[in-house]
């Protein structure tokens, strides 16, 4: 009889353990919804830059730095929307000779993004960032890095 006592007293424990945190708690992890969005062509020819959805790259970023929140895919369930509007340039093939000639290479693509964080309560902007990189895996990473560091620690 004490033996399934403690059993289950160890399935009780273990069920709190692994219930999520109510909002408020210390320790809790926002749920965020990222709106997808496409990114801007900034170049003088038209379809030349490669359009990519930064919606996602955003959340590949949040995931690989282990930034202490849960995407989710349901707004309706997230307490935090992150928004955001990128442009992508490629230089023309004029810049990329001279870039080359004068420089040994180097980046051809120049992007840019503008990320918001907001409070689906109070529709408060609670961050926001900017970034110029060369690429949108380089801006998505440097937003969810900042964002970690600038605002989910001090907070």
């Amino acid at each position: 009889m004490k033996i399934a006592m403690v059993y289950i007293g160890i399935a009780v424990l273990m069920t709190a353990m692994t219930v999520a945190p109510i909002v408020g708690q210390q320790g809790e992890r926002p749920l965020v919804y990222i709106e997808s969005t496409a990114t801007v062509d900034g170049s003088n020819s038209r379809d030349k830059a490669k359009q990519v959805d930064f919606g996602a790259a955003l959340s590949a970023a949040i995931i690989k730095k282990a930034v202490p929140v849960t995407v989710v895919t349901d707004e309706s369930k997230a307490n935090w929307t992150i928004q955001s509007e990128s442009s992508q340039r490629e230089d023309s093939t004029g810049t990329k000779i001279v870039k080359i000639l004068a420089w040994g290479g180097g980046s051809f693509t120049k992007f840019e993004g503008t990320i918001r964080v907001i409070d689906n309560e109070t529709s408060a902007i609670l961050y926001a960032y900017n970034v110029k990189k060369n690429n949108f895996q380089s801006a998505a990473e440097a937003f969810a890095k900042h964002f970690k560091n600038d605002y989910l620690k001090k907070r």
